[in-house]
């Protein structure tokens, strides 16, 4: 059985909720006067953010204890989900190059309940030139892609207690909100703002519908481990 949770908090005491060692999807709801925050990977250096741009906007910097590239989450930016599931889950995947697929599928299913059609990346994980730096520029297995653009990104951290997978689907997607809020040389903030400009596809639904959407299918269905 899966527990079902909106919490409203900041970026980072969300990113802080330890795992309930049971299955469990959360749905990050703003706090009225949190701006939001750059969310950078596990791997990331905090170095990789600009601190002066970050103040100017009153945006917090966050690290995450999952891997990937970097997020702007701000209110509107995004439908933030979070998923655990215990070790001892059927839903366990060893593999790490395998084990989001089966969320991917979740993801998947929702949105061709609002209509649209997407694809879960299946291959391993190609960063291209930008992917290490900014999460909607790479592709992982288990992200799910419309018309060969990225719509949900999908990490992940394990423990010895299970997995946390947190999702974001894009509901806008503009690279120049996010470049500068990055340590770039002016020649290589160019090019990666005219590389990754259009690497998301963006959609625009409402979170409320979204989540409420993903917690029926996720619940409903229980082959998305096997398929």
């Amino acid at each position: 059985m899966w527990r079902f949770r909106e919490v409203r908090a900041g970026v980072e005491e969300f990113h802080g909720i330890e795992h309930p060692r049971r299955r469990e999807v959360l749905l990050h709801c703003w706090k009225d006067e949190d701006r939001g925050a750059l969310v950078l990977g596990s791997s990331q250096s905090e170095d990789a953010a600009n601190a002066d741009a970050l103040q100017k906007q009153g945006l917090a910097l966050v690290k995450r204890q999952s891997g990937g590239g970097a997020v702007l989450a701000v209110p509107e930016s995004l439908v933030w989900i979070d998923v655990f599931i215990p070790r001892d889950d059927p839903l366990w995947e060893a593999d790490v190059g395998k084990s989001a697929l089966w969320l991917g599928r979740v993801w998947q299913a929702t949105l061709a309940e609002f209509g649209i059609s997407a694809e879960v990346h299946q291959a391993p994980y190609q960063p291209g030139n930008w992917g290490n730096l900014v999460c909607f520029a790479g592709k992982a297995p288990g992200e799910v892609f419309v018309e060969g653009k990225k719509s949900v990104g999908i990490s992940q951290r394990r423990t010895r207690q299970g997995a946390r997978f947190q999702t974001a689907l894009a509901r806008r997607w503009n690279i120049t909100d996010l470049s500068p809020l990055l340590n770039l040389l002016p020649q290589d903030r160019t090019r990666m703002e005219t590389e990754t400009a259009v690497s998301a596809y963006p959609l625009p639904l409402p979170p409320d519908a979204i989540f409420t959407t993903f917690c029926t299918t996720i619940q409903q269905n229980q082959n998305f481990g096997t398929l």
